[in-house]
């Protein structure tokens, strides 16, 4: 092979590399193919006969990291049951945790690339990186797939949690919480009307901040959970999450920090342990926009370090009566009823007296208000500032994906939904025939299946004419 590429005229080292990684990525997938089929002929050996009848093979193809792998196994039917049900052992054995026909390694490297990149950018970095070619058609569909089954997975740990079913390990004391959405842009054909836009909901947990480096944190054991449903359907969400990772139990504390949005407020209204803080940021936002000028912005902001809430409204409600500008005039009554919808959470958690419990091993408490940053992260980045459109599941497919990688669980979290799991031991039916091991090479070698008979003069006495009729019959 070396030979090969040095006999060429003109070389450079671009052309050696991609020859020599092509050339390992074919022996890899021979290597993957063999090591299939003889662990596949091991399990048949040693298949208790008296529960598996052998029907076969079938040939498939998987797509891995090293190219497409083509591969035949073993089809067995499952005796003793009510009705016919066939299981191919190699996959039973393997526990294959694939795509539909993609790898479960080739899905995380697509779904890692399709945080960062566009859809036709992923599928020509995957083809340029791995010896797997992939259309960008075929990222979408794989992402669409997984987003689908971490979906399905929410909605079972929501059952379970229901029905009180959901006992994480996990042990802290505090947790500390943070809501906030965005609305991203729908493609024409799923607007209606004036309603060009769909709105992402988001909810983050952590337990507390942990020292990376010098004057830098970061949260730790971040887990973000998304939903373009209701707020009720989010809330859901969130707490399965949090009973399956956390002994509930043991939980003295939540510190909830949102902008104080009417949805979000279904999120821990529930909860008398939680501590809400309107988020500092969306306060100073809504002060600024609102402000006529002159020293209102200052002096409101003034009261809330003071902890004076009812002197802030109260100035909020005399400057409102003291404008002539009726414009102005709504801005700050809009402020007031905002600052007084949300009046429990105005001051921040830092400036209340609190008893805090101690947090798991050196983490720290510091102060809360990364809504905004984890909205960036886990939405706008990707769907929103690229001027594209999204279709309604297309969206929050892709979001679920990147819930994930800003928790730092994408490879963990694709495990647990590509693993094959079986509800029972033999699930498996095949809709088509089965062919007896007889006939699958007429079937599938020739794509023909006639009728089977003796050739003439089988049985005959052997004449000259009688031999030269068999011989332009016979196939052999």
């Amino acid at each position: 092979m070396m030979n090969n590429i040095l006999q060429q005229k003109e070389i450079s080292f671009k052309c050696m590399e991609r020859k020599i990684f092509e050339y390992g990525c074919g022996v890899a997938k021979n290597v993957l193919k063999e090591g299939l089929q003889e662990l596949d002929r091991q399990l048949m050996k040693s298949r208790d006969k008296s529960v598996y009848r052998h029907k076969g093979h079938r040939k498939t193809c998987i797509k891995t990291l090293m190219g497409e792998v083509e591969y035949s196994r073993a089809v067995y039917e499952v005796l003793g049951t009510s009705e016919k049900k066939f299981v191919y052992l190699l996959d039973e054995y393997m526990k294959f945790d694939c795509i539909g026909f993609v790898s479960a390694n080739l899905a995380e490297k697509i779904a890692n690339g399709v945080c960062e990149a566009s859809y036709a950018e992923t599928a020509k970095n995957v083809t340029d990186l791995t010896g797997q070619s992939i259309s960008h058609t075929g990222v979408w569909n794989v992402i669409q797939k997984l987003g689908t089954k971490i979906e399905q997975r929410e909605d079972r740990l929501v059952e379970l949690n229901k029905s009180k079913e959901l006992h994480g390990k996990r042990e802290t004391k505090v947790l500390f919480e943070e809501a906030d959405g965005v609305f991203v842009k729908l493609q024409k054909r799923y607007s209606n009307g004036k309603k060009s836009l769909s709105e992402i909901k988001l909810s983050m947990f952590h337990e507390g901040w942990k020292k990376t480096g010098a004057n830098r944190y970061e949260a730790y054991n971040k887990n973000v959970v998304c939903s373009c449903g209701s707020g009720i359907d989010l809330k859901n969400r969130k707490e399965a999450l949090i009973s399956k990772t956390y002994n509930t139990d043991e939980i003295e504390m939540r510190m909830f920090n949102s902008d104080g949005g009417a949805w979000i407020k279904r999120l821990y209204e529930y909860d008398d342990a939680v501590e809400f803080q309107l988020d500092p940021f969306h306060v100073r936002k809504a002060i600024r926009e609102s402000s006529p000028g002159g020293e209102y912005e200052k002096n409101i902001l003034k009261y809330i370090e003071n902890k004076n809430i009812e002197g802030m409204l109260d100035y909020i409600d005399a400057a409102a009566n003291s404008l002539d500008n009726p414009k102005a005039e709504e801005k700050l009554r809009k402020l007031y009823q905002y600052l007084l919808r949300n009046k429990k959470g105005l001051i921040p958690l830092k400036n209340r007296v609190l008893s805090l419990p101690k947090l798991n091993g050196d983490l720290e408490y510091r102060t809360m208000g990364n809504c905004e940053h984890n909205v960036y992260l886990s939405v706008a980045k990707r769907l929103k500032h690229r001027c594209a459109a999204w279709s309604p599941q297309g969206s929050i497919n892709l979001c679920k994906i990147l819930c994930l990688k800003v928790g730092h669980k994408l490879s963990g979290g694709l495990d647990e939904v590509t693993s094959l799991a079986l509800p029972e031991k033999f699930t498996q039916i095949i809709k088509y025939e089965i062919l007896s091991a007889s006939k699958v090479k007429e079937k599938f070698g020739k794509g023909y299946e006639g009728r089977h008979t003796s050739l003439p003069f089988e049985n005959a006495a052997v004449s000259n004419g009688r031999s030269v009729i068999r011989r332009m019959l016979s196939f052999s």
